[in-house]
């Protein structure tokens, strides 16, 4: 069943047209760069409240220690590549390329986990909120792009819940980084509907961000759910 968080998103789109519209925000700038380097500034940082990073598809493929101001930077390394499969209503460019992406930011304080970091537009991650936006870390072995709307429809005989997704991105082979946003979102007593687009369009509003939480609570499927991959 899907959850009605926003941290447990799966991601897929629009029962209705949907045309994708230009942010109203200024441009923002990429955190990682092709070859792996993340990097950026937590801007809710508190002194001793996190001191190293790891990011994990799977199993761990980067770490990097935090400094007194909340800034941080993570090497990645490709340790595995997924197929990517073909989505239903999804134009891709080539069905070939193979994919890595970066499931969690998960954090630490005194080598204990404690919660995870995420590059996003919102403060509370456990509702759902048009407008509510995050970027995912993503490596691929060959150029690729995506344009078109995948749908997903599932029941439990009880509850109905639909989840599109607009794709109109753009890969470079090395490491992407990519903006998952909610466009339209309701809930019934009878079902969910859940759209989002997923593009390369990164905006000012997107901030490093420090999320506490249980560390059996911590999401591991966001980014593999992009590309619904089983």
């Amino acid at each position: 069943m899907i959850k009605t968080t926003f941290k447990f998103i799966l991601l897929a789109v629009c029962i209705t047209f949907f045309s994708c519209q230009k942010d109203d925000l200024s441009t923002g700038s990429s955190s990682v760069t092709s070859g792996g380097s993340l990097s950026g500034k937590i801007v809710n940082y508190v002194p001793n409240s996190i001191d190293s990073l790891s990011a994990v598809m799977i199993h761990p493929v980067g770490s990097g220690k935090v400094s007194p101001k909340g800034e941080f930077s993570i090497g990645l390394t490709v340790m595995q590549l997924i197929w990517e499969r073909k989505l239903s209503g999804v134009i891709m460019s080539d069905t070939t390329a193979f994919v890595a992406p970066v499931q969690n930011i998960n954090s630490f304080l005194n080598s204990n986990p404690n919660g995870e970091l995420i590059k996003c537009n919102y403060t509370n991650d456990t509702i759902s909120k048009v407008g509510m936006a995050y970027s995912t870390y993503i490596y691929l072995n060959k150029p690729l792009t995506m344009n078109g709307t995948h749908v997903e429809t599932t029941t439990d005989g009880v509850k109905t819940e639909t989840s599109s997704t607009f794709y109109n991105v753009a890969f470079t082979i090395g490491w992407n980084e990519v903006v998952t946003k909610i466009t339209a979102y309701s809930s019934t007593s009878t079902g969910e509907t859940l759209s989002v687009s997923l593009t390369n369009n990164i905006t000012s509003d997107l901030q490093w961000r420090y999320f506490k939480s249980d560390y059996s609570n911590i999401r591991g499927v966001k980014a593999v759910k992009i590309f619904s991959l089983r």
